[in-house]
């Protein structure tokens, strides 16, 4: 006797060990976390956003320093036009430099410098009475210089307001895309947590349409026995099998809705089908943000208004360079030249600022209609008004979706106290109905009747007490309160 209970308790133990292994509990914050690292839909939004990041870096490339070489090789054989005409001339000559683009400034630099290598023949001279004179510059000679050149916009692009606006727009679509992530992000969990509410719910179902089955399954076999010794009739028997085929047809399509979900769960998470999962008991959410301060963060704080924002100041910018783009075009251009002369190298070098030249200049251009640049400016100025009434139309929407959701929120709050009730009510009456029936007061009609009532009692409270939990959902991707809670693994 001994020996077999013992058995039984290792059988027992053996059997929950495996039944724990064959359906491992997955929680609603492991299974966020693993389809977040896992989840394509993340990744692609992560990508875009690296993308921007290259983009702004790409932009602000205006700026960097840029070399500048050269190397030239000429040579000629041409026929002497006069007395000092070289019959050959070979001329070597190369240049080296940097240039930069100062954006605070507009200031466009150039540093170069030069330098030549000069070698000719030169036809000699008679001078009757002189002789044969021979005049040729002495070859090889050098001829090095250092040029500095600025070039300053002062009208149009005046200390360069275009290049800096367009910086501007740069940072600014940088930072549309790090909010359009933050936004992806949200949306990303919000369905994740839809999707485990929608877990749970069919597991609920499917787990109370088990018990339904099995109960009126024990009744059946109560009724049965009635039948057998003339206290039911063969209507009561028929009924009852009626409701057990109708709670079996329930059970299988909740089977059927709780395994295509389970499978959604795991090809989320990115996990190959055929593992056995199951989520953790039901639990109501916490306290969400009060209505009065989530419209306070709304309307200051959240994203959709720093995204709108953004939108209205790149607008704006947009305006600014337009407009300026109606402007003259006047730039001032200031060029040193030091130069060297030499017949060697090192020595030519040594010559640079002996001899030096600078130039001034001032010029200005402007089209005589300027219709494209005040077509330009016009349109800027509309595209301004209408993201500044998109704003505000973005921001009314919503605020009246917020203010819905929290109306929802108190009434489906209410709804389910009413719900936990009426399912009180029910049990009540099917505990009396079951009573009733026993002592033959009644048929079976008036039970099962009593049955059906608490099923939909129970169908209405989990139905009412998941949609509350979904409008907690999106009142939290309203205020960017997942940003806050995944905030360890929200990374790129």
């Amino acid at each position: 006797m001994i020996k077999r209970i013992a058995t039984s308790v290792i059988l027992l133990a053996i059997i929950f060990i495996l039944s724990a292994q064959a359906e491992e509990v997955l929680t609603l914050d492991s299974f966020i976390k693993t389809a977040i690292e896992k989840n394509p839909a993340y990744q692609a939004s992560a990508k875009e956003y690296l993308a921007a990041l290259e983009a702004n870096k790409s932009a602000h490339g205006l700026e960097d320093w840029n070399l500048i070489a050269a190397g030239v090789l000429t040579g000629s054989s041409a026929s002497p036009t006069g007395g000092f005409s070289p019959t050959y001339q070979h001329i070597a000559s190369y240049s080296l430099g940097v240039e930069k683009y100062i954006a605070a400034t507009g200031t466009a630099l150039k540093i170069e410098h030069s330098n030549a290598r000069y070698v000719a023949e030169y036809p000699t001279m008679t001078i009757p009475g002189l002789g044969t004179l021979d005049l040729s510059p002495r070859t090889p000679s050098y001829s090095p210089s250092l040029s500095i050149q600025i070039l300053q916009p002062l009208m149009k692009n005046g200390f360069g307001l275009a290049a800096k606006n367009g910086l501007r727009l740069s940072d600014y679509a940088t930072k549309l895309a790090a909010l359009k992530l933050s936004e992806d992000w949200e949306d990303f969990i919000s369905r994740l947590n839809n999707e485990y509410l929608t877990w749970q719910l069919c597991h609920i179902n499917v787990k109370l349409y088990e018990e339904k089955t099995k109960k009126v399954d024990n009744q059946l076999a109560l009724i049965q026995k009635q039948v057998k010794y003339g206290l039911s009739e063969n209507l009561d028997l028929v009924q009852m099998r009626q409701k057990l085929q109708g709670y079996k047809l329930m059970l299988e399509s909740a089977k059927m809705a709780c395994q295509n979900q389970s499978q959604n769960i795991l090809l989320l998470m990115g996990q190959e089908l055929g593992q056995e999962l199951q989520p953790s008991d039901f639990v109501k959410d916490g306290p969400v943000m009060e209505a009065k301060d989530a419209q306070t963060y709304l309307a200051t704080n959240s994203n959709i208004k720093q995204t709108t924002d953004l939108l209205v100041a790149m607008q704006t910018t947009a305006l600014d360079t337009a407009k300026d783009g109606t402007k003259p075009e006047v730039n001032l251009i200031g060029e040193f030249k030091p130069k060297g002369y030499g017949y060697g190298f090192s020595d030519s070098l040594s010559t640079i600022g002996n001899y030096a030249e600078y130039t001034v200049t001032v010029s200005a251009s402007r089209p005589l209609a300027n219709d494209q640049a005040k077509a330009t400016a016009t349109q800027a100025n509309l595209d301004y008004e209408k993201s500044l009434a998109t704003q505000a139309e973005t921001l009314l929407n919503v605020k009246m979706g917020l203010t819905a959701l929290y109306t929802n929120l108190k009434y489906l709050t209410n709804m389910v106290a009413l719900n936990e009730k009426n399912q009180e009510l029910a049990n009540e009456r099917l505990n009396l109905e079951q009573k009733k029936f026993r002592q033959g007061r009644n048929s079976v009609f008036f039970l099962l009747q009593a049955e059906d009532d608490v099923l939909a009692a129970e169908n209405s409270l989990n139905e009412t007490l998941f949609a509350r939990e979904k409008v907690i959902g999106q009142i939290k991707a309203l205020t960017d309160r997942y940003l806050v809670e995944y905030q360890d693994v929200l990374t790129l």
